[in-house]
């Protein structure tokens, strides 16, 4: 077992060497399907545990001994991410298991995150403030990813948590981080961020229009190029469900 624990929460180290044993036993269980996330109590500490399913076998041997894994790669990029000025849950710790020298499973552990709903809940749907939760998006996005050289690879609209805060003021985080870049984010690649949340033509219009602003970019050629991103993303996302879809026949 390999583990990296924040020296912050150096207390809860018996609890994270616990981690395989307990895990499929305890917690409570918010979300489970490819991967599983739990939260957990300890010690007054309320804790966010992301259990990674376990690897093909090329990734069992890359994970175990060329490259980091998962959890590996959330740990330390939350703590690069929390360095720039970026949002993002707190990392705690992570942990590996290798069985026969092949790598396992692997857990990576933060703070628990409170938020009031997500990207997901408003995309799509009548949702009370849309447009002016959908311009702060486009600035937070800005400021605190782009301008920081963070390039967010998953950017889809359940890693996106919001929490409402006075006068009509919302706080944004980031979650599923384990694939990330960190590098220089033009205009461009940064507008073409934005396909990922799948949103309409009219909820792209929004973002586009406000990122434009912040760039001090034409806003109307920003609106045709952020719709013709998202056309391009959806293509290609449906066509890789129809190959799925083939070979499961």
């Amino acid at each position: 077992m390999r583990v990296i624990v924040n020296p912050k929460y150096k207390k809860l180290k018996s609890f994270i060497n616990e981690l395989p044993q307990k895990f499929d036993t305890s917690g409570e269980s918010i979300y489970k399907g490819r991967n599983e996330i739990k939260v957990f109590d300890c010690d007054g500490v309320k804790l966010n545990v992301k259990s990674f399913k376990i690897p093909h076998l090329i990734n069992k041997v890359a994970y175990a001994w060329l490259r980091g894994s998962k959890a590996k790669h959330s740990y330390e990029y939350a703590i690069k991410m929390i360095s720039l000025g970026a949002d993002t849950p707190e990392p705690v710790a992570c942990v590996e298991t290798l069985k026969m020298g092949l790598f396992n499973r692997s857990y990576y552990v933060s703070i628990h995150h409170d938020y009031n709903f997500t990207i997901r809940d408003l995309i799509g749907f009548e949702f009370p403030d849309k447009d002016n939760i959908l311009r702060q998006f486009a600035e937070y996005t800005y400021y605190k990813l782009h301008k920081n050289g963070i390039h967010h690879l998953d950017y889809s609209r359940g890693n996106i948590l919001i929490k409402r805060l006075d006068n009509e003021k919302y706080q944004f985080s980031v979650v599923d981080i384990n694939r990330m870049r960190f590098e220089k984010m033009p205009y461009l690649k940064g507008l073409k961020n934005f396909a990922q949340i799948w949103a309409s033509d009219e909820e792209l219009e929004v973002v586009a229009r406000e990122y434009a602003s912040l760039n001090e970019k034409d806003e109307d050629e920003a609106v045709r190029l952020l719709i013709q991103f998202d056309k391009e993303h959806k293509e290609k996302i449906n066509r890789k469900l129809a190959i799925k879809k083939k070979f499961k026949k």
